[in-house]
């Protein structure tokens, strides 16, 4: 089972036992409606679910009070990667990092090495590893030609490339 990291519980909310987790994973609607969620590497039943922007607040079934609730702020929540439904054009981190990355021209650019996430608004930058050094880039709609998740392949439009991408010194 690969683990989705959803974000840390900060607080305890209220007095029923619902906890407000910070998210870092960008659109929290992909765990909407999830029946389990990932604490201390156990699935515990999620009562109820609601979202507002970067956080989600949820009641869990084994969380009966305040109290308990307040014995889980700071831990990491995640999901069973497995039970997220992703849009066609969404991936997870997992499945770019190791990708290899071509330019549509034919061209080898190198493996994909890091990911850094930045503002909900804005894209993420992907860091690939060249022969030269690293080269960043926004991970941009009209960049992106084709990824293979089978083949860990991604390939960019080249005139598209030299304009957004930068080269580490």
């Amino acid at each position: 089972m690969e683990k989705f990291f959803i974000g840390k519980i900060v607080k305890a909310q209220g007095i029923k036992g619902e906890v407000k987790i910070k998210s870092d994973c960008g659109d929290l609607s992909i765990i909407k409606g999830l029946k389990y969620l990932i604490l201390k590497n156990q699935n515990i039943a999620v009562k109820s679910m609601r979202i507002n922007g970067e956080f989600a607040y949820v009641l869990f079934s084994t969380i009966a009070d305040r109290n308990q609730a307040e014995e889980l702020v700071g831990l990491e929540v995640y999901a069973d990667e497995s039970n997220i439904q992703l849009d066609d054009d969404s991936y997870f981190v997992n499945d770019m990092i190791g990708s290899e990355v071509h330019l549509d021209d034919g061209q080898v650019v190198g493996i994909v090495n890091d990911i850094m996430q930045t503002s909900k608004k804005a894209a993420e930058i992907y860091v690939v590893k060249t022969q030269k050094g690293n080269v960043l880039f926004p991970f941009l709609k009209d960049l992106v030609v084709d990824f293979d998740k089978e083949q860990k392949l991604l390939v960019l439009n080249s005139k598209r490339f030299a304009e957004v991408s930068l080269y580490e010194d």
